[in-house]
């Protein structure tokens, strides 16, 4: 590089995109968050149990919402990402039933939520190696009504 030249700084991404990939990784957070305090409860440490209730209901929220901008960014998250999205607000509605349902389903939900944590695994890679489809990166506005 000659002297006087600075390296380009990279473009941001599209702000849907912005707004796709934020979802997923707090959706992530908080099903990671859950395994951690189920690992605490399973170990043997009762005191954990209320952080887990707690961390079920902080999951629910952040599931359905991230459904819910999933869904209003479908043209820009595109079909797969929008399927594992509503999938996982699917998934983590059963989830924290079965977690409701007491100690007699405790193999079926544990079992779950490591379907859960691939599921939603999956969503942020797919989320984050996704580009924007040409129609709805040419759009000129940034709302979600224009795409």
């Amino acid at each position: 590089m000659s002297p006087g030249r600075r390296p380009r700084p990279s473009a941001m991404p599209h702000p849907h995109l912005i707004w796709l990939r934020s979802a997923a990784t707090v959706l992530l957070s908080c099903v990671v968050g859950q395994a951690g305090w189920a690992a605490a409860v399973l170990g043997g440490d009762p005191r954990y149990v209320v952080y887990h209730q707690v961390g079920a209901w902080v999951t629910l929220v952040v599931a359905v919402a991230t459904a819910v901008v999933y869904l209003v960014l479908r043209r820009s998250a595109g079909p797969v990402n929008v399927t594992l999205a509503v999938a996982a607000a699917v998934v983590v509605t059963v989830q924290f039933s079965l977690g409701e349902l007491g100690v007699e389903f405790r193999a079926v939900h544990i079992f779950t939520g490591v379907l859960l944590a691939m599921l939603v695994t999956a969503l942020t890679s797919w989320t984050y190696r996704h580009r924007m489809p040409q129609d709805a990166a040419d759009s000129s506005s940034s709302s979600p009504r224009s795409v």
